[in-house]
């Protein structure tokens, strides 16, 4: 073992990283005082494992970190790493040649490392130990060493000897055998006051023992008697289930047939609804054409009586006018008839104006007053103007009357045709009336039908949703029943394929059937079926045997116990099916107890096997 080299960073007064190596020979390295000669030491030492910071010239760990100068700041870690030539395989590794690294932070992190791979503090020290280059060994002597061995006691300077001896290692290990040895030993008397005390603890802990073992046996039954009634109850609720199952199948078989039916009842519904908003829309029409009808026969009607009004003036005015025109013509003819006197008078006038004339040609006109006759002249023309102003003035009477007559009778004739289509128009809109107010009492009726059936197939409806929602209910805590049972039914399968109920060493045989072991049967429990009305009996007669275990000859019994053994899993009875025989009661011990009257049958004439 030579050391090659040693490699500094932040180690006391090392700022930079300097490197030293080692070569054969002697290596001294000279310098003034302060100059930092024995930090040089001090890191080998510090990389070997040292641990007290007073040994390295300080008063806490983090005094070896540079702390800085006036030129350069302070570093926040500090290195030291030591190469050793290892090609005589003197240290106890592998390695031809071995590099340590310690480095330690100002937070109090500390970290180890043997050729760049990290490790405990304590993998340094005992690669190191009797190597002569531990941190206690005295290859490193410092200032004022030399004096300290030399005026030690005769027993610290034994140490050294045995130190530089390589005796050490073994003398610790001694120490810390010497203290397991003391440790045993104190561990040894509290182990005797342990029995001791344990021993006082025997007797009522085998009492409880066979209270336990009595317990587990019960315990155990009752557990087959459980699942065999579990087994029972999935069974009662499993055909239960498949009856709900079926039911509810039914149920929403039917649902689909009633919504279908729903379905086609909303749609008819619908129809109804759109035919009664068009029916609405129609009678509200109707209403309005009715409305409009109504006015106008009103007003129709009080054109009619007006019309009847002026006819009835009409006539009356015509009744009228024949009076007047009678009295007119009887004027007509008085005057005519005084026209006739007249003309008479006239005629006798001119008749007696030619005497009156012959008069006076007979000169007799002397005789005559001139102004008589003058007088008597203008008086019978001014009668004859009076005549002839009363005759035109008749006949314009007259020609008027005949056209007001005319006038009114074209009047009449307009009202009459006038009132005879009003009439016609009445008897239509009343028609027309009539046959809506019919079409309007159907299309109620139809609605009044269809909101029966509407209210009956919506009740059916209601019905059936209640129905559905009573079924759903079912469904949901059949559903609920089903997810316990199965629930039950995976935890009894569960405690069935861990077989559970059964002791220890008959467990871990049956779970090992057909892997590690072969020839294993099953345990009684397992190969015998029993109805319910005999489980109890049979339990009690079969007893601690239900978890006997039939194999199929005496290896595969002898393997299984190898087995048991071989695991410390316990133990188990083993019926080898080469070896064991059948016992048969006598048929006289039957035929006793068959008259009995509790007596019901032979054991195994009343369970379920296998024939083998």
């Amino acid at each position: 073992m030579f050391l090659k080299r040693m490699d500094i960073i932040g180690f006391k007064s090392f700022a930079e990283r300097i490197s030293i190596d080692f070569v054969t020979g002697v290596t001294a390295v000279v310098g003034p005082n302060g100059s930092g000669k024995s930090n040089i030491t001090d890191a080998i030492r510090w990389v070997l494992g040292e641990q007290s910071a007073k040994s390295l010239r300080g008063s806490k760990m983090e005094d070896i970190i540079f702390s800085g100068s006036e030129s350069r700041k302070s570093l926040n870690y500090a290195e030291v790493e030591l190469t050793l030539d290892n090609t005589d395989n003197y240290l106890p590794v592998e390695y031809q040649e071995v590099t340590v690294t310690r480095r330690v932070f100002r937070s109090g992190e500390s970290e180890y490392q043997i050729n760049k791979k990290p490790c405990r503090l304590k993998d340094v020290v005992d690669m190191f130990m009797d190597s002569g280059l531990g941190k206690e060994a005295f290859s490193i002597i410092g200032q004022g060493k030399v004096e300290e061995i030399l005026s030690s006691k005769a027993e610290d300077r034994r140490t050294i000897f045995e130190e530089a001896a390589g005796v050490l290692k073994y003398k610790l290990r001694k120490r810390k055998a010497e203290t397991r040895l003391d440790e045993t030993l104190v561990n040894l008397n509290r182990v005797n006051d342990i029995i001791f005390e344990l021993e006082s603890q025997i007797e009522p802990l085998r009492q409880q023992s066979v209270i336990a073992k009595e317990y587990l046996e019960k315990k155990s039954a009752l557990e087959l008697l459980e699942v065999a009634f579990l087994a029972h109850e999935i069974e009662q609720y499993h055909t239960t289930w498949q009856e709900l199952s079926k039911q509810i199948e039914d149920h929403t078989v039917e649902e689909i047939s009633l919504s279908a039916s729903i379905t086609t009842n909303e749609a008819s519904i619908e129809t109804i609804r759109a035919d009664k908003l068009h029916l609405d829309e129609k009678i509200s029409t109707v209403q309005d054409q009715y409305t409009t009808v109504s006015e106008e026969v009103e007003r129709i009607e009080g054109l009619k009586l007006v019309n009847e009004e002026r006819k009835k003036n009409a006539n009356q005015n015509k009744e009228k006018m024949h009076t007047d025109i009678e009295n007119f013509i009887q004027s007509v003819t008085e005057i005519e008839d005084k026209i006739t006197a007249g003309k008479e008078q006239k005629d006798l006038i001119n008749h007696e104006l030619m005497l009156l004339q012959k008069s006076i040609q007979n000169d007799d006109l002397n005789a005559i007053d001139a102004s008589t006759i003058e007088g008597q002249i203008e008086t019978l023309q001014a009668d004859l103007i009076e005549l002839l102003n009363a005759q035109a003035r008749t006949k314009h009477e007259s020609e008027l009357i005949s056209a007001q007559d005319n006038q009114n009778t074209t009047k009449i004739d307009k009202w009459k045709e006038e009132a005879t289509k009003l009439e016609t128009e009445h008897q239509l809109i009343k028609q027309q009336f009539s046959e809506l107010e019919s079409t309007i009492n159907q299309a109620r009726q139809s609605l009044e039908q269809q909101v029966v059936l509407y209210q009956r197939e919506n009740s059916k409806y209601e019905q059936f949703k209640q129905q559905s929602r009573q079924e759903e209910v079912k469904r949901a805590e059949a559903q609920s029943q089903y997810q316990r049972l199965l629930s039950r039914k995976e935890a009894l399968e569960e405690m069935e394929d861990d077989y559970q109920g059964f002791f220890q060493g008959v467990k871990e045989v049956l779970k090992e059937k057909g892997k590690s072991l072969q020839g294993i049967e099953g345990a009684i429990a397992e190969l015998v079926h029993v109805p319910k009305a005999y489980t109890t009996a049979i339990e009690i007669a079969l007893g601690a045997s239900l978890q006997s275990i039939v194999v199929k000859d005496e290896a595969s019994a002898r393997s299984a116990i190898e087995f048991l053994k071989r695991n410390r899993s316990g133990r188990a009875t083993f019926l080898p099916m080469s070896v064991i025989r059948g016992r048969q009661i006598s048929q006289s011990t039957i035929e006793i107890v068959k008259k009995n009257d509790a007596f019901i049958g032979h054991g195994c004439q009343l369970i379920e096997f296998d024939a083998k």
